[in-house]
């Protein structure tokens, strides 16, 4: 069930709107999200790079920069250990060209999410000192690596771990851990991502050791921001800094792979957002890890050929659709079982666990993030993955994840993750059926919140009758972006509006197109998106002269030199 709610939180609107050049329907919505007074306000529409924190409050920075150092000084090779999505691509990118940039012998080394599964391994570590590396750095793992750190150490090789996930009591024997999560740490942002984190730990060592590598610094910036859009951190404070200072510098990028990858996608790097980033980009550089290898994404972005950049974005482009073709199929029958399993009886469960076998274990994530999304409900999805049981979760706000999973450690061989995604192997417990069966058993009988008939809450923002659709308003509402987690693209809605004429667009069949007036005879072009199937039935349900409730974001559309306001619809319901 979807409830609509009107945000009716109270300010000074006149009084922002004076003091910061900006109109009050802006500071308005700058009060429902909570930024208030004017070091909030300002560091919100204006922040920039010389706004991020100090890295040296982060926990473990200096003396993590300093061993790396003395590696670098005593001609020692460094080994970066990262993560097979895009968060850890990113970061293992960010340390490496960095810190060879800086003298280091270094190099990368990626998980194989099929044979190795997530993090470092004592394979890992095994191999480290059969190449003579000398310090291991993990980036976005490594806070969970108890067994693989430990192997490390006892070879003599140093361990410095940045990570951004969420730690347990107990800490990896890692000469230094670098984890704003971690207890004692007081640094002012406890949220970034992996790649976030990385950049962080060369800012320090740029600063410490005075490297006069400012524009490598600079440059590597628009990796941190593809991360942090990616990796779904909530994007406020330091993060929103990383989105919008990386987006910046994406937009005039010089990459061979990062061009390459927006041709083949019919990109334009000129126009870059962060939506561009969460469902073209990423979803590319991620299939890598999911279908085949990291490495393939690592490759892609030090390629400095451009024909050669050009074949390692078509092959990624490939398997990502490879990748959207297999979720779809996935998604289909995820939902069949749940609606079979409704079907069969009223369930009382407040975690969805679906059980896949013959599903990739790469897309269990997307799919559960998608089930998430379609109920309302915390959701995972589990796979059988070379005779284990793989599983991969995403939450709802109101649900801690990781801290459920934690409750029960005798169900896992591995766990870990944060409140809202997390990632396990199950241990068996005789068939897989039976397996699974006990974990969502367990999971949902310690769930102490009733969350299956949780009603799906829509803030709107305001009112907004279609007078204010204009350049000047849409044009100031780009001070809000980049949008993502924790900073959603603004939802305005309008009552009482009438459907003037109604038409179906598109190659596919899958744009809603009509027009619209308002209570004060203001008419606006309404425009909705979707697949064909559910585009056809919301046609289906107006007629000419129906009236209207919309819940929309205001753009103007230019064709041919002649502008005209637009309302691209979200959702809309019939009034009586």
């Amino acid at each position: 069930m979807e409830v609509w709610k009107i945000y009716s939180k109270k300010a000074d609107f006149a009084g922002i709107s004076k003091q910061f050049q900006i109109s009050p329907l802006l500071a308005r919505i700058l009060r429902n999200r909570d930024i208030e007074g004017p070091e909030q306000i300002r560091k919100y529409l204006h922040a920039d790079v010389s706004d991020l924190y100090d890295p040296f409050l982060m926990k473990g920075m200096e003396e993590g920069v300093r061993i790396t150092h003395d590696t670098i000084q005593n001609g020692g090779r460094i080994r970066i250990m990262g993560d097979y999505d895009t968060d850890g691509v990113c970061a293992s990118y960010i340390l490496e060209q960095f810190l060879t940039a800086a003298g280091a012998h270094a190099d990368v080394r990626l998980p194989d999410r099929m044979s190795e599964g997530y993090g470092m391994s004592t394979v890992m570590a095994e191999e480290a000192n059969e190449n003579k590396i000398s310090l291991i750095i993990t980036c976005d793992n490594g806070i969970s690596s108890f067994d693989a750190v430990e192997a490390a150490r006892k070879y003599g090789i140093d361990v410095v771990v940045t990570d951004h996930h969420e730690p347990t009591e107990n800490l990896p024997n890692a000469n230094v851990i670098i984890d704003a999560k971690q207890k004692d740490c007081s640094y002012p942002f406890r949220e970034l991502c992996g790649a976030g984190v990385a950049y962080k730990f060369v800012q320090a060592y740029n600063r410490l050791f005075q490297t006069g590598l400012d524009d490598l610094l600079d440059d590597l910036l628009q990796y941190a921001g593809i991360a942090t859009i990616a990796d779904i951190v909530p994007l406020k404070d330091e993060n929103r800094i990383f989105a919008s200072e990386g987006i910046r510098r994406l937009r005039n990028t010089n990459s061979p792979g990062l061009l390459a990858l927006a041709q083949e996608r019919g990109m334009d790097m000129s126009l870059m957002d962060s939506r561009s980033i969460a469902y073209i980009l990423s979803p590319c550089i991620n299939s890598a890890g999911r279908l085949k290898n990291a490495g393939l994404a690592y490759e892609l972005l030090c390629e400095k050929d451009p024909q050669k950049a050009r074949m390692l974005a078509k092959e990624l482009s490939e398997l990502n659709e490879q990748r959207k073709t297999m979720t779809s199929a996935c998604e289909r029958e995820a939902i069949e079982m749940i609606r079979q399993k409704e079907q069969a009886g009223p369930s009382q469960d407040s975690i969805l666990v679906v059980f896949l076998p013959m599903a990739h274990e790469s897309i269990a994530g997307i799919l559960a993030g998608r089930l998430k999304d379609e109920y309302n409900r915390p959701a995972i999805v589990i796979t059988r993955s070379q005779n284990a049981l793989k599983g991969s979760g995403r939450s709802i706000d109101s649900y801690n994840l990781i801290e459920g999973l934690r409750e029960h450690p005798e169900l896992f061989e591995k766990c870990g993750g944060h409140a809202k995604a997390c990632g396990f192997t199950l241990k068996s417990a005789g068939t897989d059926e039976e397996t699974v069966s006990r974990f969502a058993k367990c999971l949902n009988a310690s769930c102490r919140q009733d969350l299956a008939d949780l009603e799906r809450v829509v803030w709107i923002d305001m009112a907004l009758p279609f007078k204010y659709i204009n350049e000047v308003f849409t044009k100031e509402l780009d001070l809000l972006e980049p949008f993502g987690t924790d900073n959603e693209k603004p939802v305005f809605g309008q009552n009482k509006v009438t459907v003037l004429r109604k038409s179906i667009l598109g190659r596919n069949r899958n744009v809603l197109k009509l027009s619209l007036q308002d209570e004060s005879g203001f008419v606006a072009d309404g425009i909705m998106f979707g697949q064909e199937d559910h585009i056809r039935q919301q046609y289906e349900k107006l007629e000419d002269g129906s009236l209207i409730s919309i819940l929309y974001y205001p753009m103007i559309n230019e064709f041919r030199g002649n502008t005209t306001p637009q309302a691209v619809i979200s959702a809309f319901r019939i009034m009586e």
